[in-house]
Parts: C-alpha cells; structure tokens; sequence
C-alpha cells in the first residue's frame, strides 16, 4: 500500500502505473480517490497518482495537539509532485483546486496543465462588487460555524449547501455514516476555506494553461469566487456544464471528457 509521511502523518495515495506526465488528482472535501473512478479509462495509459487526504480512508488520523491542521493535505499533495520526474498536470476538483493552484504557483516548474472543477477560492470574494453576495457569504460562514451546532446539524448545512435542501436526509445512510466519520475533518478543511483571504492578485502569475468547468446551479458564492479567479489568470479556458458543484460526479458524463481532455494535449 503506497505511503507518502508528513509531520509524523502517514497518507495513502492511489497509484496507477503508466506513462507520463503524471496525473496528480485532488480530491474534493468527502471524497477520496474513487470520485476519480469515471476519469481513469479517459485517461488510461497515464501514470496516476490521488492523496487520501489525512483522516480519510487508509490515511492516518490526526495526532497532533489542537485542532487538526488540514493544511498536511497540501504539504502530502507537495511531497508526491516534487517526487515525480518533470512536470505534472493536476485535476483537481473544489478542495482540491484550491490545493492544486496553491502547487502551481509554489512550483510553476513542476505542473505542466491543470483542469479542475469549481475550485473553491473563497478569499477572490473579497474583490466582488457585489455586496450582496459578500454579506450573504458571511451568513452562510456564520451557519457553518454556528456555536455548538451538532456535528449531524454541520453536515447537513454542508451537504444542502452545496447541493439542494433535503440532500443530507436523502443520501443513502452508509454514506452518512462515512461522512459521520469525517466530520471533524471536513469541517477543518470547511474552515481553511471560508477564512481564506487570499486575493484574486496571487494567482496572476499562474501561467499554466487551465481549464475550469463551472456551472451555473452553483451556489451563486462559488459561481462569483470561479468567474473573478479565472480573470486572475493567464492562460484559462472556462467551459460551463450542467450539474452544479457536484456535477462532475452527478453529471460525470458531461465533465469529465472536458477535464480529462484538457490533460491529454
């Protein structure tokens, strides 16, 4: 089983034999490597690699003091792109996006393509002139981190929120009970994401060409943080799809060509 340690933290990664550039696939928060399930045959004869971020299945748990530190994600997703032989290209999706352009912009020499979907880069909100959108981003952080809301109450706020009212009660409960499971840590990567304050000016010397694929039944915050990301960037193509933020899981069908595509030019 392929291990990558960081900070006394073992972390399981998903490797698939092939030839290069190596794929490096991030994860969305929630989710391990089997999101990817759908991309692997668009992209068959590639070398792959895919994190479990920590605490995630076959990953270690946190055993540090305090509050877990989601930030090991990016420094075990570090550890395996500076090991790889040339640059990279990444596929990211919202968690994950905001680990992969971190990657690139700390080591341009290593990536050679990126495609994500919706990566969440919350702190581009700051530069909105909606004020409306502002105010009710905070409302919704305010929500999330409702003082001594239940952790069963925190997931459903998750969930609903990036999909619609009612999806927590629906998912099948063996998801719930995985998610259950993990709650300590989504809401720690929830939290590095809603307090991000990085401006849409760290991202413009991002060179690399990118692929975004956005949807517009997006929560309207993710849709307004992606658009104002991509006129940051250098070299970016923005292709809009159906199926709001989880639509490259729901609506695989229809994205994953797209962001597998992109990688393979």
């Amino acid at each position: 089983m392929p291990n990558v340690e960081v900070d006394g933290h073992e972390f399981h990664y998903m490797e698939v034999d092939g030839e290069g550039p190596t794929v490096l696939m991030l994860c969305s928060t929630g989710l391990d490597s089997r999101q990817w399930n759908d991309a692997l045959p668009l992209l068959e004869g590639r070398r792959v690699l895919c994190p479990h971020y920590l605490c995630y299945p076959k990953s270690a748990d946190w055993s540090g003091d305090g509050e877990i530190d989601s930030t090991l994600d990016y420094l075990a997703a570090e550890k395996l792109l500076m090991r790889e032989d040339g640059a990279v290209d990444i596929l990211g999706h919202s968690y994950g996006g905001f680990i992969g352009l971190r990657l690139a912009k700390n080591h341009p020499e290593k990536v050679r393509r990126m495609s994500f979907h919706e990566p969440t880069v919350w702190g581009c909100l700051q530069s909105t002139d909606r004020d409306d959108l502002k105010n009710d981003f905070g409302e919704v952080v305010e929500t999330f981190f409702t003082e001594g809301l239940s952790p069963e109450d925190f997931l459903q706020d998750f969930v609903d929120y990036w999909n619609v009212p009612g999806a927590w009660s629906s998912m099948p409960e063996h998801r719930k009970v995985m998610w259950r499971s993990l709650q300590p840590k989504i809401l720690s990567e929830v939290r590095l994401l809603c307090y991000d304050k990085t401006a849409p000016e760290y991202y413009e010397s991002i060179g690399h060409p990118i692929l975004i694929t956005l949807s517009g039944e997006t929560p309207p915050h993710q849709f307004e943080a992606c658009t104002i990301l991509s006129r940051s960037l250098r070299d970016v193509r923005v292709e809009r799809v159906p199926g709001g933020h989880m639509g490259v899981i729901t609506e695989s069908g229809a994205v994953m060509p797209l962001l597998a595509g992109w990688l393979i030019r």
